[in-house]
């Protein structure tokens, strides 16, 4: 099966060609411009290094969310575009399960994923990392910094943060919670070879079924900041 990868949920943009359980090629930029001008350059120039043609491709994985309300919007319509016409089937992925992938293989571990979220708050899930298998053990949510503390008390053993939110979340919990590490910076942002991975395993192995174009969605945790805005009380004179 030739996979093509797309991430666009974040500051950073990627994209990946793996075909059978092997990565063919890959592109990665996180250098701040907007994912309309970068994702469709990346996303020809890793097909290109990979010798195929979107003919070649059977399935496109794309992480869906949470993230960028914009950045999501993007990755998800290129997708769509390019998935319809040739009417190859699509795989949403959780941009959290994205990137506590690369902690798969890091022994009795507790992956912390966490996003950015803005507003005092993290994207964040958890995931237990044993034995070469990863194993979701909390939905994707919003979380305040606090709630994501107390929630950390409950776990024993070693907890690696990883994901954009690294930084900012080692900050306020480094002295609150006991065994608590950040991933290197290597593997922190996620990318779109993991979410290829990702959907060939659930394909694959746990009998999950792709859908088609017309199908994949985003995953939206909160209202855009817009509607937010809208929603508070407005102050009278």
């Amino acid at each position: 099966m030739t996979i093509l990868g797309i991430d666009s949920s974040a500051t950073a943009a990627s994209a990946a060609v793996i075909e059978d359980g092997k990565l063919l090629s890959e592109a990665f930029l996180n250098i701040g411009l907007t994912h309309s001008q970068t994702l469709m350059p990346l996303i020809a120039d890793t097909l290109a290094r990979a010798n195929k043609t979107p003919q070649d491709i059977d399935l496109v994985a794309v992480t869906t969310g949470p993230g960028s309300f914009t950045g999501i919007r993007i990755g998800v319509a290129t997708a769509k575009g390019l998935a319809q016409p040739l009417s190859i089937p699509c795989f949403g992925i959780s941009t959290l399960e994205c990137i506590a992938y690369p902690l798969l293989g890091a022994g009795n571990t507790l992956a912390v994923a966490v996003m950015d979220a803005r507003c005092e708050q993290v994207y964040c899930a958890l995931f237990r990392s044993e034995a070469g298998k990863q194993t979701r053990l909390t939905e994707d949510s919003a979380e305040k910094l606090a709630d994501l503390q107390t929630t950390l008390h409950g776990y024993d053993g070693q907890k690696i943060l990883i994901g954009d939110g690294t930084g900012i979340a080692f900050a306020y919990l480094k002295e609150q919670v006991a065994h608590i590490s950040p991933a290197p910076p290597l593997i922190r942002h996620q990318r779109a070879a993991c979410a290829a991975f990702l959907a060939e395993h659930k394909i694959t192995v746990e009998q999950q079924s792709p859908v088609s174009a017309e199908l994949l969605a985003p995953t939206y945790l909160r209202a855009p900041q817009a509607e937010r805005e809208l929603r508070k009380p407005q102050n009278k004179t």
